[in-house]
């Protein structure tokens, strides 16, 4: 039985755990903060994220806040073994590897513009961009998902990174990347949550 209020925001990463608890089927409330009116600043919001930053999630007496960590507790929790891959599964290594990744390499790599010198991108933990594009073209070669067959909370994680992206043109709209992005398109779960976040 779950107790879950997502802390959320149109337009936001909001859309990420929102993805997920989509693709999960379990009820969960939304508490959507208006952003440009400061509402995640106030102190009620503040006391469940010091941060002042959506998405957050609470789960009965559990906070979680980063969307990285909060679809990783999701999965754990309530897709076990389906979502997430069990800790004695093969897959589980890739499958935390990739969605660490995502917000602790892809998007340090692609959205900070920083100068191409090698000694620089040696003492960073995400290395340069080119490295980046390429291991990301290599992990979705194979296709049609990050664990090959099977969809996993890996690919909300990394999908979504992915897709905001491609939106932001920090990517290059090459076959690999766009073929993903229309394959996660098509999920009903990202559909329901992308239009909540996003509108027609």
């Amino acid at each position: 039985m779950s107790d879950i209020t997502l802390y959320f925001a149109r337009a936001s990463r909001g859309f990420i755990p929102r993805w997920l608890l989509e693709e999960l089927g379990i009820a969960y409330r939304v508490e959507t903060l208006d952003l440009k009116a400061g509402e995640q600043k106030r102190p009620a919001f503040l006391a469940v994220n010091p941060m002042g930053k959506v998405p957050a999630l609470t789960d009965g007496a559990v906070v979680v806040t980063e969307a990285a960590a909060i679809c990783l507790y999701l999965a754990d929790r309530y897709g076990y073994g389906s979502l997430a891959p069990r800790v004695d599964d093969p897959a589980r290594g890739p499958y935390l590897r990739w969605s660490l990744f995502a917000s602790a390499v892809v998007e340090p790599a692609l959205w900070l513009d920083e100068p191409r010198d090698p000694k620089a991108a040696s003492g960073r933990g995400w290395g340069d961009r080119e490295a980046v594009v390429g291991a990301l073209r290599g992990a979705l070669t194979p296709g049609p998902w990050l664990l090959g067959d099977a969809f996993s909370a890996a690919d909300v994680v990394l999908g979504s990174t992915v897709s905001f992206a491609l939106l932001n043109a920090r990517l290059p709209p090459e076959p690999v990347f766009a073929a993903y992005r229309a394959r996660m398109d098509e999920r009903p779960a990202h559909k329901r949550a992308a239009a909540a976040t996003w509108g027609a």
